[in-house]
């Protein structure tokens, strides 16, 4: 469901429009505002088509950017395979201080054929993960869950920078660091949906200091654990992570149920 807002600095909601398809040519712009869930909707022979919906915790999600590509993935040595097209989109959600209390990136197919997605995301190549859960899958049918402890919004790139431009330009506060569930679910007919939500722990009262090495961060793998109260909030984020993945996978193969609520996490300092 998609709610069209006039934008304006602690997003006070104004003018609300509903519309709910999505196709291609219907790229959301920065402002508008889904609740609920977005629908992912292609073109096809016989009209539009739902390829899936895909949970969003409750509250205002506020569209910061959002972009459709090309995948460019290789499948075996010396051949190209045809180009899936995938849609990108970032989202935000605003506390009532105007403070950035999560953010979402996340990447899904619009399209699809026989592909194969190539890095395995569900891999830990830097040993950096708090939390990897499999669910008993594998290449190619695979879906993860992994939490770690990451940046935010600390590189100097074009789209890092725009997401600054846009928080910047509404007096939006936001952390340098956060903590960030990933999921990510594909197959080899080239679906795929590969999410990170982004937690901020001083949105929940807790330390977050800024640092440019996260094994430095006080939620790094190792570091978290020497403090009971940081346990207890990735113990909880855990159980959290796993009933949000398990939720999306329900909605990944298009179906048109209506989908289910589920609450941000919720943590009592």
């Amino acid at each position: 469901m998609k709610l069209k807002i006039a934008l304006i600095p602690l997003f006070v909601l104004a003018l609300i429009k509903m519309n709910v398809a999505f196709a291609s040519s219907d790229l959301p712009k920065q402002g508008d505002v889904f609740k609920g869930s977005y629908q992912v909707i292609s073109d096809g022979l016989f009209g539009k088509k739902l390829v899936r919906s895909i949970p969003l915790p409750e509250g205002d999600w506020i569209v910061v950017n959002a972009w459709d590509r090309k995948s460019i993935n290789r499948g075996s040595v010396g051949s190209s395979v045809e180009p899936i097209t995938l849609r990108e989109m970032i989202l935000a959600q605003i506390n009532k201080s105007n403070q950035l209390t999560a953010a979402m990136y996340f990447t899904t197919n619009i399209d699809s054929r026989a592909y194969r997605w190539d890095p395995d995301y569900c891999k830990d190549p830097n040993d950096r993960f708090i939390y990897s859960n499999t669910y008993g899958t594998q290449l190619w049918q695979q879906r993860c869950t992994n939490i770690q402890a990451t940046t935010y919004l600390q590189s100097s790139t074009p789209g890092q920078n725009k997401v600054r431009d846009f928080y910047n330009s509404k007096g939006i506060k936001f952390d340098s660091n956060a903590i960030t569930v990933q999921t990510s679910e594909y197959d080899h007919y080239g679906n795929i949906l590969r999410l990170d939500l982004f937690y901020f722990p001083s949105a929940y009262g807790l330390e977050n200091p800024v640092v440019g090495n996260v094994t430095m961060s006080p939620w790094f793998k190792t570091n978290y654990k020497q403090d009971p109260k940081k346990v207890k909030f990735i113990d909880g984020l855990k159980q959290w992570a796993d009933e949000y993945s398990n939720l999306q996978n329900k909605y990944f193969s298009g179906s048109d149920k209506p989908v289910e609520k589920i609450e941000l996490y919720k943590f009592s300092n």
